[in-house]
């Protein structure tokens, strides 16, 4: 490999980390503003069902299990 192309798969996983933690703050601002609200489990199940229709069914049983949240 040379240097070039060293740099060029540096710079693709950098703007991919870049856009997956771009994605984890969308979801860490939206799961506060769902705390705040005062209607968690709601607003988070409206989320869900936003989603595509393949994934709902995983997404909601993985975000059951995943977030217990109790104010």
């Amino acid at each position: 490999m040379d240097d070039a192309q060293i740099i060029l798969e540096l710079r693709e996983k950098v703007r991919d980390l870049e856009e997956r933690l771009r994605a984890i703050e969308r979801e860490q601002r939206r799961i506060r503003e769902d705390i705040l609200s005062g209607r968690t489990r709601e607003r988070m199940q409206k989320r869900i069902l936003e989603k595509p229709p393949e994934k709902k069914e995983e997404l909601k049983e993985r975000i059951d299990k995943q977030i217990k949240i109790e104010i």
